[in-house]
């Protein structure tokens, strides 16, 4: 799908008659919990809380799918690249707990009670998940809360009495709620726009550990190394991590390429003879004993080198679309 048509769907739902709910996300000693929050909206007041929220959040969500390029597609999460500014839809095997619950709101499942001051504390939160939209159709954010955004009784803060004229202390706690998201769920598919962040909220290293053994095996299996556990070494390296769960994922060259060719390649391109990787000496796997190299190798499996039909010129491009 190309985020144009992405864009078209949501913006069509949010031209329509929408509402909007809130969810916090609490941190008790046991687990995370997600609870409903009521919103008061009275009646005849000027401020309507869900108003004012549900103008702050669809504001954002429409700035946020302007600022992609329309004719760009929405990239696989495991084909994640260097571009800085894309759309990616996740598609990994495990699915971390925090998308587990925009699934669960979706699928009306697993929430049943509601946030209570008696019982809860503004502090607990975590997140909140804004859910925009109709009995239809609906966009389900998540959003980190961090703590920041709480202001505490115990700070000292004044209010003003204006029919007074005066200023008295404020004696409750505030929760300062900024128009901002971190990842959404859409049609049962959940979309990341901000890459380095949804791996800090959802404690991403694990997941992508898992995925990039799954490509050492692989990797393993085809026989191109002398010494495939070298890249093991590498896997707190989360960069590194995330471009062997490429090769896993998206490699158009892992299975599909014939070792000799992979080789004789490596032998051939402008770009190795600057960054060398070693073969031994029957000529048929690769030597990774340098950090250069391991990166390179990398780079070689995620086909990251191209040719210029036009000028016959060759290049390392580390962000590619399909055409």
């Amino acid at each position: 799908m190309k985020t144009k048509e992405l864009k078209n769907e949501i913006n069509q739902m949010l031209d329509g008659n929408i509402g909007i709910m809130l969810y916090a996300v609490l941190k008790t000693d046991e687990e995370k919990k997600v609870k409903f929050i009521n919103i008061a909206d009275e009646e005849g007041e000027e401020d309507n809380t869900s108003v004012s929220l549900l103008e702050g959040f669809t504001e954002i969500i429409r700035n946020k799918l302007d600022a992609y390029n329309e004719d760009d597609e929405v990239m696989r999460l495991s084909s994640a690249d260097e571009r800085k500014n894309a759309l990616y839809y996740y598609d990994l095997d495990e699915i971390p707990p925090e998308m587990e619950k925009l699934k669960s709101i979706f699928q009306r499942t697993g929430v049943g009670e509601t946030f209570c001051f008696r019982e809860d504390k503004l502090g607990q939160i975590i997140a909140l998940i804004v859910v925009i939209g109709n009995e239809n159709e609906n966009i389900i954010l998540y959003k980190q809360q961090y703590p920041v955004s709480l202001l505490n009784r115990d700070r000292y803060m004044l209010t003003p009495i204006p029919h007074k004229n005066r200023f008295e202390r404020f004696n409750q706690d505030i929760l300062r709620i900024d128009f901002n998201y971190q990842f959404f769920l859409w049609n049962g598919v959940i979309y990341i726009s901000d890459i380095d962040k949804m791996e800090k909220i959802c404690s991403f290293h694990d997941i992508i550990l898992k995925e990039a053994k799954k490509s050492i095996h692989e990797i393993e299996n085809i026989q191109i190394l002398d010494n495939v556990e070298v890249l093991t070494d590498e896997l707190d390296n989360m960069t590194f991590a995330r471009k062997l769960t490429r090769i896993y994922k998206d490699s158009k060259v892992l299975g599909k390429v014939s070792n000799r060719s992979i080789i004789d390649f490596s032998k051939k391109h402008k770009y190795f003879k600057s960054n060398p990787i070693k073969i031994n000496d029957t000529g048929d796997r690769f030597i990774l004993d340098t950090k250069k190299s391991k990166e390179t190798f990398i780079k070689l499996m995620n086909d990251d080198f191209l040719t210029s039909q036009l000028t016959d010129s060759d290049y390392e491009a580390l962000a590619k679309n399909n055409v």
